[in-house]
């Protein structure tokens, strides 16, 4: 199949694109950064429509559209609202407008699972959730369930078929320097504390960027067409014990600080993977104990290659 991704030179997106060349597909990457390899490479922000339309308008047609342009750090998202949402729900409808204009007949859109924070009443949910977007107390979120409600809307008037893959916490070599996992390693790595928001009793089902981008290429598949599915990881971590791990990791003492709650964060949910499963063939491969090992192993390496320059 012949593929774009907008947004493929981010974390996901280029671990995806991999993937996806890997098993015989052509793709094509739209971004304002370059890519880290050499495949096709369009230079392109996502909010300028014209200038979007016109890179695509210089390949041949495309089978799908992978959609993961977005500001996904939730301190970013904070820092600048407004950014974030111009950011996150403009460069969707601008690709959605490509979708439509170019007759690409099938887009992806990367979600999250911090969806599910808006179900207050129960720990166990799955993509029958109801998800009132007024209960979002978190930009991030809040953007995400309005891009899910505006993926099904258009694709259903404009006869687009859509897949919506809530994702469960991204980590591994090259990830955002700011997740808990990569802030906690880099930390320790430099004798500096592990600081906890809240009592640590918060967890994330951590789920290896491999496990997402093979979950992205099956979503190819149609019987994931019109589907919304989880893509959650295999453990629940507490931020406890996540710096536990770390402290094990690196064979040193490491002091753990506890600090106030972050406003917005997301305390976790028990997510099914069953749709996963059943429609795609899908299960994560990957656990936090050799996961963690790969990262830790990556950013010791970094930190050593920096301070040898």
């Amino acid at each position: 199949m012949n593929i774009a991704i907008v947004g493929g030179s981010g974390f996901i997106g280029r671990h995806t694109a991999n993937e996806l060349i890997r098993h015989g597909h052509t793709v094509t990457i739209f971004d304002k950064a370059e890519p880290c390899f050499t495949e096709d490479y369009e230079k392109v922000d996502a909010l300028n429509l014209k200038e979007l339309d016109s890179a695509f308008r210089r390949h041949s047609s495309f089978d799908a559209v992978y959609m993961f342009a977005a500001i996904s750090d939730s301190k970013e998202n904070h820092t600048d609202i407004q950014h974030a949402v111009n950011t996150n729900i403009m460069c969707l409808t601008n690709t959605l407008k490509i979708c439509e204009d170019q007759k690409i007949p099938r887009i992806i859109f990367s979600s999250t699972v911090w969806v599910y924070s808006v179900v207050t009443d129960r720990d166990y949910v799955c993509e029958e959730e109801n998800l009132p977007i007024s209960s979002s107390d978190h930009i991030y979120t809040t953007c995400k369930l309005a891009c899910e409600s505006i993926v099904k809307n258009y694709c259903s008037v404009r006869g687009i078929d859509y897949t919506i893959l809530r994702y469960g916490i991204a980590y591994g070599p090259g990830c955002h320097p700011d997740t808990i996992l990569s802030r906690f390693i880099t930390n320790a790595l430099n004798n500096k504390p592990l600081t906890i928001t809240g009592s640590g009793d918060t967890y994330r089902n951590f789920l290896y960027v491999d496990d997402h981008a093979r979950g992205n290429r099956l979503a190819l598949c149609n019987e994931a067409k019109n589907k919304i599915i989880n893509l959650e990881g295999p453990e629940e971590i507490t931020l406890t014990m996540v710096a536990e791990r770390v402290k094990e990791l690196h064979h040193k003492d490491v002091k753990i600080e506890y600090t106030n709650e972050r406003h917005g964060d997301y305390r976790g949910k028990h997510v099914s993977n069953r749709r996963s499963k059943s429609l795609l063939d899908w299960s994560p491969s990957v656990d936090f104990t050799t996961g963690s090992k790969k990262l830790y192993d990556y950013i010791k390496e970094n930190i050593s290659s920096c301070a040898a320059c």
